[in-house]
Order: C-alpha cells, then sequence, then structure tokens
C-alpha cells in the first residue's frame, strides 16, 4: 500500500493535515488542506533521511499542532512496544497478546484492526467511516484505554487519546537505529469501523465507562459545553457570556451537589499522596475568575507554599477533565452524580455574565464598503424586561426555575437569542404604530420593525420577527420566550417614549425638519436614523459614499474650466430645489438638450444628483412611466426631480412632455381612486421643487413649431439649455469625473442638516436674491415661474457657501449671467411664439383646404364650382366633408370665405385660441359678416345651409397664402 493511501484512510478528510520530521533541531511541520498537499513534504523528509510522522488528528488553524487546536479524528490508535526490558519482547508476542486482546473485548467481531510495524513496535489502527468531533473521539479513546487496562494489552497509555500524537508514515525509514535503519510497513490492511459501534465494543466491563458526549438540544447556563458544530452563534454565545467562579464549585460541594473529589480533598488535604489531587484542582482554579483566591485556599488546606503553588500553576497547561482526576484518585468519580456528564467540575462553577443596566449603544454602519469611517449611531438600550437579562458579550436570557436530577430547584439562564434585540422607538407611519428594534447580528446592526398591534399574540410576533429573520435559539419551544421578551420591551417603550412621526416623502416636514438620505434632521441639530417604510429605495438612492473632499474637487473642475452653464444647473437645481418651498409656487422643469453628445448634459444631472446620493442611482430612468414619475416627485418633496434621457419618450410621443412641465408646475399628483370602492385616496404626493430632464432633442423647438395648442404656458414653466459645442477632458479631470461614482451623499447630509436648523436664514437669502433678480432681470409676473426658479437656484449655491453651510465655495456672478442667459432665450422664444387671429385662420385653411367648395366667375362670365380635392359633389356629400367655401371674383378684388362657425370654434378649442377673441381679431384686420349660408350653393350637392363666418380678403392674401392649387370642375346647379 502507498504512503498516501494508508494516511487517506486513517485521517479526517476536513480541517488541516499535517506531516512532521522530529529527528532534527528544526522540528519542521507542514500544514496541507488534503492528503496530496501532504506528498511533497513526505518525499522531501525521506530524502533527507529524516523520521517521517503523520498527525491523526485535522486541525483548525495551519501552524499548530496541539490538542486544542485538533479538530476531527477518524481512527482509534495504539502504540505496542516491543523489545529488550518491554512487555513484549518481540513484535510477535505482542501481536499474539493483541489477537487474544480481540477475542476477549469482541474488538474482533467487528474486523480486524490495521497493523504497522514502526521499526522498534507495532502501530494498531481502527479507521473510521466518518470524521468524528475531537470530545466524543477522546471519550472512545480513554474507554479504549480502560479496556486494555482491564484485559491486561499493555499499551502506551500516553498516545491512545492523544489528540496531537503523531505516528510514522509508512514506506519511510525509522532513523533511530541509525547503524541498523528500519522500514516502517503495514503488516495487516484490515476493515473500516463504524464509530458508534466502536463506542459500545470498548465499554469497559468492570471501570466506569468515560461517556461519549453529544452535542446539547438545549442550552443552559450553567450547563454541558457545546461539543458539535464549533461555528454555531447560539453555542458560542454562552461560552462568551460565561464565567466560572470556584467559590459557585464550593458552595454546591458544601451542599451536596458538587464536586465529590473537592469534598474528598476537604476531607483529607492534610493527609500524604494528596499532591496529584492538589494539582488537578489547582487546574481548575486557574480557569476561574477567582483562581488566584481559590488556588490560596486549597494550598493552605495541606498546606503547600506559595512558591510551590505557583510553580504548579505556570506548568498546568489546563484544566483538568473528570476523566483525568479519576484516573489521578481512582474510586471518588463514579459515585459523583455529574459524572458522565460534564466534561469538568468548571460546569459547576459557571454563572452568566450578565450588563442589565440601560447605556448608550454605539452603532457602526458603513454606507457602503469603500468608505473610510462608518457612520456612527447612538442609541439607548434599556434595562431588560422583568426576568430577562442580556449577556455582558451580547444575548437575551430568561431566568427560568427548574428541578436537577435530585429534585431541588435550581435557577437556570435560557438562552432566547444569542445577539442583543431591543426597542428602540415607537413608530408612527400615518397613524398606525410600529416598534422599532434593533438586532445587534454578528454581521453588524440590523432595523428590524413590527406592527404594534402584532404583539398581542405570540403567533403573529413570532411570524413577523421570523420574516425579518429573527427568530428564537432552539427551536420553537423557545418562542414563548421570545415573545415574551417582545411583548415586555414593547410595554416599556410604549410608556415610557412618545411615538415618532415617521416622514411619509424626502424635504421639509410639518415641524420645519428636514429629511434626506435616510435621516431626519431635526431642528436642535440631532440627526434621526428611523427606518422609513415607503421610502426604502429613495433612501437606497440617497446613501453617501466616500468622501466630502473628493466630491468638491469635482465641482471645483467646473470651476477651473468656466464651465459656468453647467454649474448655474446643476449645482443651481440640487442645492436650490428645497428652496422652491420659500416661492409660493411648486416648480419648474429645467431641460438639457443637445443633438451631440459629450457636451455636458449627463455632467449636470449627475452634479445635482451627486449632492444628494449616488449619481446614477438617484435619477429616474428612461422607462419610467408618468405616474411612477409624479410618485417619486412626491416622495422626494423638495429634493431635485432628476430624469436622464427622455429622447425615447420624445420620440413616440412628444406631447407627454408639455404634459409634464404643467403636472411638475402644479405641484400635484393625480387623484386616485381606491381599489373596489368608490372612494379618492389620500393625495398625498405634493411637491414644491425643481426638476431636470436631458434629451437629444430641443423640446422648444417642438412647442414652436408645428403643435396645435399654444406653447406659451409650457414655455413659461420650464427653461432649456442647449449647446453644440462638445467638452474635451484631460487625464486628471477623467480620473476626477469618474470618482464621482465613489463620492457622492456626504453634501446633501451637510446641507440638509444645516437647513434644518437655519430654515429662517434660509429664507431670508432666498427673498433677497428674489428681490435682486426681479429687479436685475426685470422680472414680469408672467414670468413667475422662471423668476422663483432661478432665485432658488442662485441662493441655493450661496447657501452651499462656507458662510452659510460650508459645503462648497462658487462663484455667484458667473452663475448670475448664466442663468440671465438662460431667462433671454426663453422670452425669445415666447415673444416668437405668440398666436394670432390671423395664424390660427391660415391654419385652418390649410388644414382643411382640401374640403373646401371652391366657386368662381370664369373669364367668359359663367360661375364654375369646383371641389377642392377633385371630388364630384353630388347628393351624396354629407356635411362633415365640407369644411368651408371660398367664392373668387364675386365680389371683384376679394376673395371670400365661408366658414361654418361650429367648426371654427372646436378648431379655436384645438389651437388653445379663444373664439371671441379670433372674431374680434379678425374683425379689426378683414371685413367680417355672419351670414346663414349654404355651403352647397351651385353644385348638385344637398343643400347645407348653416351659419357661417363670412371673411373677405383681398386677393394678393390669398395668393401669399399659396392655395390657389388646380381644381376639378363641379358641375353648376
Amino acid at each position: 500500500m502507498k504512503p498516501l493511501e494508508f494516511v487517506a484512510a486513517v485521517v479526517p478528510s476536513a480541517g488541516v493535515l499535517c506531516v512532521a520530521e522530529l529527528s532534527s533541531k528544526k522540528k519542521q511541520h507542514i500544514f496541507a488542506e488534503s492528503v496530496e498537499g501532504l506528498a511533497p513534504a513526505i518525499k522531501q523528509f525521506t530524502e533527507e533521511k529524516r523520521d517521517v510522522y503523520f498527525a491523526l488528528a485535522s486541525f483548525v488553524e495551519s501552524g499548530k499542532r496541539t490538542a486544542g487546536n485538533a479538530l476531527f479524528m477518524r481512527s482509534a490508535f495504539m502504540d505496542i512496544d516491543c523489545g529488550e526490558g518491554k512487555a513484549y519482547p518481540n513484535k510477535s508476542t505482542a501481536g499474539t497478546a493483541l489477537y487474544d486482546f480481540l477475542q476477549k473485548t469482541a474488538l474482533g467481531t467487528l474486523g480486524n484492526p490495521w497493523v504497522v510495524s514502526s521499526g522498534g513496535g507495532i502501530h494498531v489502527y481502527w479507521p473510521f467511516t466518518e470524521n468524528v468531533p475531537i470530545i466524543e473521539w477522546r471519550a472512545a479513546a480513554e474507554n479504549l484505554k480502560r479496556l486494555c487496562k482491564e484485559n491486561s494489552l499493555h499499551i502506551d497509555f500516553t498516545v491512545t487519546a492523544d489528540a496531537a500524537r503523531v505516528l510514522r508514515v509508512p514506506e519511510t525509514m525509522n532513523w533511530k537505529y541509525k547503524d541498523n535503519p528500519r522500514k516502517v510497513k503495514v503488516l495487516e490492511h484490515g476493515a473500516k469501523f463504524s464509530f458508534a459501534e466502536f463506542c459500545v465494543v470498548v465499554q469497559p466491563v468492570n471501570g466506569v465507562a468515560h461517556p461519549v458526549s453529544h452535542t446539547p438540544t438545549l442550552a443552559s447556563i450553567p450547563g454541558k459545553r457545546p461539543t458539535r458544530n464549533r461555528e454555531n452563534a447560539t453555542q458560542i454565545k454562552i461560552v462568551e457570556n460565561s464565567i466560572t467562579k470556584f467559590r459557585n464549585i464550593i458552595t454546591r460541594t458544601e451542599q451536596g451537589t458538587g464536586c465529590k473529589q473537592l469534598a474528598y480533598y476537604a476531607e483529607n488535604a492534610q493527609k500524604d499522596g494528596m499532591e496529584p489531587l492538589w494539582r488537578g484542582l489547582l487546574s481548575l482554579a486557574k480557569s476561574c475568575e477567582d483562581g488566584e483566591k481559590a488556588a490560596r485556599i486549597l494550598s493552605k488546606m495541606h498546606p503547600y507554599d506559595e512558591a510551590r503553588m505557583h510553580q504548579k500553576l505556570r506548568e498546568i497547561k489546563g484544566p483538568y477533565s473528570c476523566i483525568k482526576l479519576d484516573s489521578e484518585n481512582p474510586g471518588i468519580c463514579t459515585g459523583c452524580p455529574h459524572f458522565g456528564k460534564i466534561t469538568n467540575p468548571l460546569m459547576l462553577g459557571r454563572e452568566l455574565a450578565t450588563d442589565n443596566a440601560p447605556k448608550e449603544v454605539v452603532i457602526e454602519q458603513y454606507s457602503d464598503s469603500v468608505s473610510k469611517s462608518p457612520d456612527q449611531i447612538r442609541v439607548t438600550r434599556a434595562k431588560p424586561p422583568r426576568g430577562f437579562s442580556y449577556g455582558k458579550n451580547g444575548g437575551v436570557y430568561r431566568e427560568a426555575e427548574v428541578q436537577d436530577e435530585e429534585g431541588s430547584t435550581i435557577k437556570k439562564q435560557v438562552l432566547v437569542l444569542p445577539y442583543d434585540l431591543f426597542a428602540v422607538d415607537l413608530l408612527n407611519v400615518q397613524g398606525e404604530h410600529m416598534v422599532h428594534m434593533l438586532a445587534t447580528r454578528p454581521d453588524g446592526a440590523v432595523n428590524i420593525t413590527l406592527p404594534q398591534k402584532a404583539v398581542v399574540s405570540k403567533d403573529d410576533t413570532v411570524k413577523a420577527l421570523a420574516s425579518q429573520n429573527i427568530i428564537a435559539a432552539y427551536g420553537s419551544g423557545n418562542d414563548k420566550n421570545l415573545f415574551d421578551y417582545v411583548r415586555g420591551c414593547v410595554e416599556d417603550i410604549s410608556t415610557n417614549k412618545h411615538a415618532i412621526a415617521v416622514p411619509s416623502s424626502y424635504g421639509w416636514q410639518p415641524d420645519g425638519g428636514f429629511v434626506a438620505g435616510g435621516k431626519v434632521f431635526l431642528l436642535d441639530g440631532t440627526v434621526r436614523q428611523i427606518p422609513m417604510p415607503g421610502l426604502e429605495n429613495l433612501t437606497h438612492a440617497c446613501r453617501s459614499r466616500g468622501d466630502l473632499e473628493a466630491w468638491r474637487k469635482y465641482v471645483n473642475i467646473f470651476v477651473s474650466r468656466k464651465l459656468w452653464d453647467i454649474l448655474a444647473i446643476g449645482a443651481g437645481v440640487g442645492f436650490g430645489s428645497p428652496l422652491m418651498e420659500f416661492s409660493g409656487l411648486d416648480g419648474l422643469t429645467f431641460h438639457a438638450g443637445s443633438t451631440q453628445s459629450g457636451t455636458g448634459k449627463t455632467q449636470i444631472l449627475q452634479m445635482a444628483a451627486s449632492i444628494w446620493g449616488h449619481p446614477r442611482d438617484y435619477c429616474v430612468n428612461k422607462s419610467t412611466s408618468a405616474v411612477a414619475m409624479q410618485q417619486r416627485a412626491g416622495l422626494l418633496r423638495n429634493l431635485p426631480l432628476i430624469s436622464d434621457e427622455i429622447t425615447s419618450k420624445n420620440r413616440r410621443d412628444m406631447e407627454w412632455f408639455p404634459e409634464f412641465v404643467f403636472e411638475i408646475a402644479e405641484g400635484r399628483a393625480k387623484e386616485r381612486m381606491e381599489s373596489g370602492a368608490n372612494k379618492e385616496r389620500l393625495n398625498t404626493s405634493v411637491w414644491a421643487l425643481l426638476a431636470i430632464v436631458s434629451s437629444n432633442t430641443h423640446v422648444m423647438d417642438y412647442m414652436t413649431g408645428g403643435r396645435k395648442h399654444s406653447s406659451e404656458g409650457e414655455i413659461r414653466r420650464m427653461l432649456e439649455w442647449t449647446t453644440t459645442e462638445s467638452l474635451t477632458w484631460d487625464i486628471h479631470e477623467v480620473e476626477v469625473i469618474k470618482s464621482l461614482r465613489q463620492n457622492y451623499g456626504h453634501a446633501g447630509d451637510i446641507y440638509g442638516k444645516w437647513l434644518a436648523l437655519n430654515r429662517a436664514t434660509a429664507m431670508s437669502v432666498y427673498q433677497q436674491v428674489y428681490a435682486k433678480i426681479r429687479d436685475e432681470f426685470q422680472m414680469s409676473n408672467d414670468e413667475r415661474y422662471w423668476h422663483a426658479a432661478v432665485a432658488a437656484c442662485l441662493a441655493g449655491c450661496i447657501l452651499a457657501g462656507s458662510q452659510y453651510s460650508g459645503v462648497v465655495d462658487m462663484p455667484i456672478q458667473p452663475l448670475i449671467d448664466s442663468m440671465k442667459r438662460l431667462v433671454e432665450k426663453a422670452r425669445g422664444t415666447v415673444r416668437a411664439n405668440v398666436r394670432s387671429a390671423e395664424d390660427v385662420l391660415n391654419a385652418y385653411i390649410r388644414e382643411y383646404y382640401g374640403k373646401f367648395i371652391s366657386v368662381r366667375v370664369t373669364n367668359d362670365g359663367t360661375i364654375e364650382a369646383t371641389y377642392a380635392n377633385s371630388q364630384i359633389t353630388d347628393e351624396s356629400l354629407t356635411r362633415t366633408q365640407v369644411f368651408g367655401r371660398v367664392e373668387r371674383h364675386i365680389t371683384p378684388g376679394f376673395v371670400n370665405f365661408f366658414i361654418e362657425e361650429a367648426l371654427l370654434k372646436n378648431y379655436c378649442s384645438s389651437m388653445s385660441f379663444g373664439y371671441a377673441d379670433l372674431r374680434r381679431d379678425l374683425e379689426k384686420l378683414y371685413r367680417v359678416d355672419y351670414v346663414k349660408k349654404d355651403m352647397l350653393a351651385k353644385t348638385k350637392g344637398p343643400q347645407m345651409r348653416v351659419n357661417a363666418l363670412k371673411i373677405s380678403r383681398p386677393e394678393s392674401d390669398v395668393f401669399e397664402m399659396n392655395i390657389d392649387a388646380p381644381q376639378s370642375p363641379l358641375p353648376v346647379a
């Protein structure tokens, strides 16, 4: 058999493995994750003529071949020495003794063990079919030792139960006999064994069996140390919160429920031969909180002097187990009710280390994975409800009275949760009360919310907590304890605290506070972080990352490049949007448009967004519906609404944008009905903010082009920035611009807190800027939306400076100049877009001339009637097919138009132009009469008498309209 095949059969398949050479001064140890990983070291040591050993255990950590670091075993083993002066003079004698032992103990019925000639003796192995935790293996190994002792099999008793033991690797050389090195080889290739069956067979017949420990099903303090699943957080928490006091062991011993060895020592301490037991008891005292005092008490009972006591304490590596104490002083532990149930007497001294006093807890939360420093949130953990305790190192416990095996009533601390969970606030979410709790889990603090009404029922409470991954330790039997604890916390907080109103939107709050970035900035400077149901997505988009200084570098690029338009809109909207609250108006939309890329549209949007959150996630995307945009505006309330690339929407239907502009200016979402009821929903989606949208189109061109409706209302509620100049950046600037994705949101935190503290100052600055802009820009009342928005943008940039909030300084005069250019451009657009009555009339004639009846006098004096689209008119012609009548040469020098008034009224409505205004203005320009007219006179068509507007226009005007197209003659009546 190859060495690696043998090693693989007897070592665990999980954990860190080890080979070693112990014949040089270095005593080299090599660790690997697999048997194959040990091969190079085995080969190297063999070639160097070293004694090569392998560890029987696997280990938790690399680099430490110690029993304390041992993780699993996969075999039982023994070392039988042979030779002169030994119990067995040769291997043959030893083999015979082994055979007799197997037959007497029934171990032979399980199969033959594996036997290896070590060079000087034999090594015997029982490989198991599974990995065995060290504590369970050690119990079986101790039983194997006792079985060997009972049956007079002479083995090296220090080997069999040693978790850090190494044995020789087969097919290597034993260099102990340098003049005659001997080969290590496999003599017997045996079977593999079930650990459970092995444990049954190795139970001693006459002696007391060492108990094979199993994982406990209920955690309690005091109690049994966990023996399985070393990574179980519940078990770890029990250990972390346990302290051991020797005084407790003494007290229980005096009461008759403690350690029998300690009781024996107290009665016989002055007798000879007590040193092994004294040393064992010192090993226990050394592990206790009051160990120094206990060691002195134990030493004085013999007495042993302090110098010797301290020497022994230094030599002791760890506490003796019950098995070890029994081996040092046999016959005492067998009468102990704890023997076989606990690992060592330290279990009797354990108690829960509690920390129940009210205290301030500092929770550190990182906004993201790259933040240099965490956000520190301070919350108060109140004292626990009556009957419960907090572990010193975390965890919630309940004190319970139980009866021990002897019928005595004892108090035990039952673990409810392996981490702290406590009530922080009572929240009022639009009339419904919620409990805000904090769970300090190992992977970080987690906000937990549940309806207050849930705590009237255990099942409702447990379900609400389970939905947020809060589950009682040790199964459903502990649910009652968890419910009682949460119910107690809620009772305390509802009695001692007022419910906190949870914001339903960001921005200004009714009490004057301000909400941004998941934080509530209060008037006294306090910053409160509470769960905000309904705002989770916005809170995620408004998170902060990186640091403020790196973000300032981004802004300063545009200052140094004098890109004032980008700054005026990007920073202006970002900082100015909250100030729209002081304007008395509800909103204005900025549009950044360019048919080319790289002109700065994206930088405008990202600059505004990065003030309050993520430069991309803060913006709504191009597929967001109009209703969702309104809902987002309502949630933002005063923070800027930003939408990138609306080009695709414009291509589908340009009319959505004018409607959007009006909706932003109205400051209120559409009314909606409740589902399944004839009842309107309460509309809380209101806002006063600034919006920015970008596209590859110029929306002003559409609004002032062939659009039927008048666009003046929309134009006065928006400002458009367009450019054709592409921007270029150097390498340093590119890196800074890229860094915006790692540095954002901090400006909004600082600015929002300042606004809450200085609302009156912010309003005063806005009003001063508003007055200055009114005079400098000569704003009229028709320009009130421009006026309010420009004042908000400029005031926001001023308030962002070091004189006020201290976020970032920007030159203000260039920003004023930029805004002035935007306003002048908008004014020019309005002037060019004024629509007159003549424009409306001409538009009607152009659109419907193909459905006009045309009548004229020819050169020979006859009357000719034609239908402009060449169709023949007869009795089938209906009223809906005729939109007007034009007569030429009937009145010398004039062309008479007859248009049905009802049709013209409808057209004026579609053009957003008053019909009365049309009549009044046309009367000033032309001769206008109101007549009853047969629109199909002089044709074979049916009679069609309607109320018509007769407009007589000079022939020259009609020719300029270019509507004298070729026509088909119609039969004259």
